[in-house]
């Protein structure tokens, strides 16, 4: 007799209590969870199958092992209207290619080549600060993200095209990840709620409709609004690429815009603008939401930023200059990064949706349902982490041992793993090797040890009421220099 599918244990919470509690202090909730069932759970929210979240190593490891025809990505319950046609949403060889489309984007040599203007960008707006100045950290490294993807995406650095696109992109994010957004998808269902918001879309596309982008009756008036807005200007950058027809932009959007399909035939328009709002989605949140723990962490620690600091003032003597390839490469930096990334993960899990009745670990978990590890419970395990699994110790980052990928997820893992997360930990690396060295901030975490309470935005965690800032000095570019230090002495 053949053995009878079976969910893991369900909380006694409403569906309508389960979605609430993905919404505001999901860490908490996951803890709660785990205190009552242990590594393994299944949460069940309106308008969508059941979600089994686990910790188990066994079964992490068998989640990323699962094979392209087990899984169905059309079943993400992902709010945002992205488009049907972005690379998330897409199944089996689909998938793949779409893949291939994206990642050289994000290849080696363009990281490398992409280091020095992300420092400049950096420098720009710390030039631009003053003592005094309130930030909020996960909206401050937004902008800075912004100007990134402008260049990457559009090859754009300064001029009122790029601060349009600054504007759209922002605002959109915002509307679409808003608290009202996030309630509406999750009493219908985010992926129903998505797709219904790409028809609104695609209707007042069709129709030349843009709207004035202001707040209406409606609660999903201004992100449609925004959503044409942006998808008009990339549309006009496409033509204007597939016009030029020149093979030596390296731009994303050149990339994907004169890119062909299997039969030799350009995507079509929308088929690229997804997959360009995609990557404006990716490249921003998951970065604001890391470095708004991160510079939590650093302001309880002054000891470890000034680590950072010295050892970025090392390099910068080394090298006779500020090299950012070199200095997105530090190992104390990265130790940092990713003590931050283990303790405090902007992503809480990762989803793959099963075709099919599927053995992961002791569970045998019937079609249709999600499976999801949990990151944040995961990268929290004494048994792979020790029993000061709870302290920020970045030298366990440096002691030679080599955590699995089933042990440290913080962009997911397998197949489907973020194809930017390359870039956006160089992208951190640099900011925060610029913040280490140039900025003094002062904040309310100085001197206090616990987190503040999460909350999700766009699919990441932030924390609920921001991560404030004031800055109390900035030092000068030449900071460091040799040159500075033979100058102070005489």
């Amino acid at each position: 007799m053949s053995p009878t599918p079976k969910l893991p244990p369900v909380p006694k919470d409403n569906k309508f209590r389960q979605a609430l509690g993905l919404g505001i202090g999901i860490w908490d909730y996951m803890e709660k969870n785990q205190r009552e069932f242990g590594d393994t759970f299944t949460l069940t929210l309106p308008g969508q199958g059941p979600m089994v979240w686990t910790s188990n190593q066994k079964m992490i490891k068998d989640i990323l092992n699962l094979k392209l025809e087990q899984i169905d990505a059309s079943l993400v319950q992902l709010p945002m209207d992205l488009g049907e046609q972005n690379t998330v949403f897409l199944n089996d060889k689909a998938h793949q290619d779409s893949r291939k489309l994206v990642i050289p984007s994000f290849n080696t040599n363009r990281l490398k080549a992409r280091a020095g203007v992300m420092h400049d960008i950096v420098t720009e707006h710390i030039n631009s600060w003053k003592p005094g100045d309130k930030l909020n950290t996960p909206r401050l490294i937004g902008d800075i993200t912004l100007d990134v993807i402008c260049y990457t995406l559009f090859n754009l650095r300064h001029g009122e095209r790029k601060e349009r696109y600054k504007y759209l992109m922002l605002h959109w994010m915002l509307e679409a990840t808003s608290d009202t957004m996030f309630t509406m998808a999750s009493m219908v269902g985010a992926r129903r709620f998505r797709q219904w918001m790409h028809k609104k879309y695609l209707k007042r596309t069709a129709a030349r409709q843009p709207g004035d982008g202001k707040k209406g009756l409606l609660p999903w008036k201004r992100a449609v609004d925004l959503k044409v807005q942006l998808a008009d200007m990339v549309r006009e950058d496409i033509r204007a690429i597939r016009a030029r027809n020149d093979a030596e932009e390296t731009h994303t959007l050149s990339i994907l815009a004169r890119a062909t399909d299997e039969n030799g035939q350009l995507l079509s328009e929308e088929r690229v603008i997804s997959e360009s709002i995609g990557l404006m989605i990716g490249g921003h949140e998951t970065s604001a939401a890391t470095a708004a723990w991160f510079m939590i962490w650093l302001q309880q620690r002054p000891d470890v930023n000034k680590k950072i600091h010295d050892e970025v003032i090392e390099s910068i003597q080394k090298e006779g200059k500020f090299d950012a390839l070199k200095v997105s490469e530090l190992p104390y930096l990265t130790a940092c990064l990713n003590e931050s990334q283990r303790l405090t993960p902007s992503a809480v899990g990762f989803i793959r949706w099963l075709r099919e009745d599927t053995q992961l670990g002791d569970w045998l978990i019937p079609a249709g349902t999600a499976v999801l590890p949990n990151i944040y419970l995961t990268h929290r395990d004494p048994a792979t982490y020790g029993p000061d699994v709870l302290e920020y110790k970045p030298e366990r980052w440096l002691d030679g041992r080599k955590f699995q990928p089933s042990e440290f997820l913080p962009f997911g893992g397998g197949r489907r793993a973020c194809v930017g997360m390359n870039q956006a930990r160089q992208q951190l690396r640099i900011i925060f090797a610029e913040f280490a060295r140039r900025v003094e901030f002062t904040s309310e975490f100085q001197g206090t040890t616990g987190m503040p309470r999460s909350r999700m935005i766009g699919g990441q965690t932030e924390p609920e009421k921001g991560a404030w800032i004031t800055v109390k000095s900035v030092r000068p570019e030449s900071h460091g220099f040799i040159e500075e230090k033979q100058k102070l002495s005489a």
